[in-house]
């Protein structure tokens, strides 16, 4: 009875009030409400999911008898449970799903009913003002409404604030420039590579002027936040990380600290997993407040490790550093996911290639490269490019329109056979964004 009193409650309550709360509520208080709403999620779970049901069985695990995480021993999710058994993990009828592409290219799909997208909506809004946004801002969302979740997340996060917006979705970054002054917009989100894309539109005619601009769903370079907030003439920068299966966003940045993200530690309990002696090692979550599809201990593949001592901004929620990488080989770049099943099904039908590839992602200045080095004996580099651009265009029509806004460049490295395999094995993709060194030079190639 207590908890459907607090659950009605908690409905009510507006992103002001949730924003207030969090802000001032002890962390004590905040973190005992979470360590109740664990024990509760599992014992959800365990009692409606046959997935949970089944696993929970298998390792002898009681769900009403789980306090804490430890309790569950070497139990995890993973996307490869929520790609091919997503519907096991569903506990109450749906409204809505969303897909998010898997590290082999199977689709994970995650539901929700509309009143966890609204919750969800509502917690976006929290954090939208925990980084700066204020009620008399005007908002253009440029997050992609195609089937996965930021676009339409986004706008329900705007809708709960109630700031003036307009859905403009992955358009032309050439679309929302041109109307920035004819709405009077002050902030812009989308992805990062999308509002750099947005940002050299600004340079070339001297600079903007804008408030804030916030990204997601990749990370953004070093070296494009002050160039950014030249610009935009003092433009705050901020980032925040979230992905389709985590719903509303994990970490926020309310300050310029840009070293990683303060943690939604009210939506979910993370941890890091795995570590190794620096304290690296793959972040982990459960969500505390789904009841529709609840990941309980969900492994992201993702690498990074908690921040000791409290944020210099006087934030006292926990914080994680910037990802490190990932513990697979998807990659998020080029305003998507991408994985090696993809490049293996773009250079399969061209003729006069080998099986051996490598992409390979590196940045010059802000602007992110891809390059695709294939091993040939063809000596006709622009004809086999353009080959390349028609078999990507054919099946990842997305990518290719990224290609086509400028959000990357696509360069083409010719090797001869044999050469690309330095052992055994061969690693299909090479993130060297965020390296020191970049070893491999690339040779642009026009079309």
């Amino acid at each position: 009875m207590l908890q459907h009193i607090a659950d009605k409650f908690g409905r009510l309550l507006t992103p002001s009030t949730m924003y207030a709360l969090y802000k001032h509520t002890p962390r004590s208080v905040l973190n005992s409400v979470s360590r109740a709403q664990f024990r509760r999620t599992v014992t959800w779970a365990g009692q409606r999911s046959s997935f949970y049901r089944e696993a929970f069985a298998q390792r002898g695990i009681r769900a009403a008898d789980v306090r804490t995480p430890a309790d569950l021993g070497d139990f995890f999710t993973t996307p490869e449970d929520v790609a091919h058994r997503a519907e096991e993990f569903i506990c109450r009828p749906a409204n809505i799903v969303f897909e998010s592409s898997g590290t082999t290219g199977k689709n994970k799909r995650i539901y929700y009913t509309k009143d966890e997208l609204e919750g969800m909506g509502s917690v976006e809004a929290v954090g939208m003002r925990l980084m700066g946004v204020r009620p008399h801002d005007r908002i253009a969302n440029g997050f992609d409404f195609s089937i996965w979740i930021p676009g339409m997340l986004c706008h329900y996060g705007l809708m709960a604030a109630g700031n003036f917006c307009l859905a403009f979705g992955k358009v032309d970054p050439v679309e929302v420039y041109r109307r920035l002054n004819q709405y009077n917009f002050t902030v812009v989100i989308g992805e990062p590579t999308w509002l750099i894309r947005l940002t050299e539109l600004a340079e070339r005619d001297g600079g903007g002027t804008l408030r804030m601009l916030i990204g997601g769903a990749e990370e953004m370079p070093a070296d494009a936040i002050p160039w950014m907030e030249k610009v935009w003439n003092g433009a705050s920068i901020r980032m925040c990380y979230g992905s389709v299966e985590q719903g509303s966003a994990l970490g926020f940045q309310p300050c310029r600290n840009f070293d990683g993200y303060h943690v939604d530690d009210s939506s979910f309990m993370p941890e890091i997993v795995d570590p190794d002696e620096n304290g690296y090692g793959e972040l982990v979550f459960t969500t505390l407040f789904r009841r529709t599809m609840p990941l309980i201990r969900y492994r992201t593949r993702d690498v990074t490790r908690f921040i000791p001592g409290p944020c210099p901004c006087g934030s006292g929620s926990p914080r994680i550093e910037k990802l490190r990488g990932r513990r697979d080989e998807l990659v998020v770049a080029s305003g998507g996911n991408l994985y090696p099943l993809m490049f293996e099904g773009i250079l399969g039908p061209i003729a006069g290639l080998t099986h051996d590839f490598q992409i390979v992602f590196r940045l010059a200045g802000v602007r992110e490269i891809m390059e695709i080095h294939v091993e040939t004996t063809r000596s006709d580099p622009e004809t086999l490019m353009s080959e390349i651009k028609a078999s990507a265009t054919q099946q990842y029509p997305d990518l290719m329109k990224n290609l086509a806004l400028g959000i990357f460049e696509m360069r083409l490295v010719m090797h001869a056979p044999e050469t690309i395999r330095g052992g055994r094995k061969i690693k299909r993709m090479i993130d060297l964004r965020y390296a020191t060194e970049n070893p491999v030079e690339a040779v642009p190639v026009s079309g």
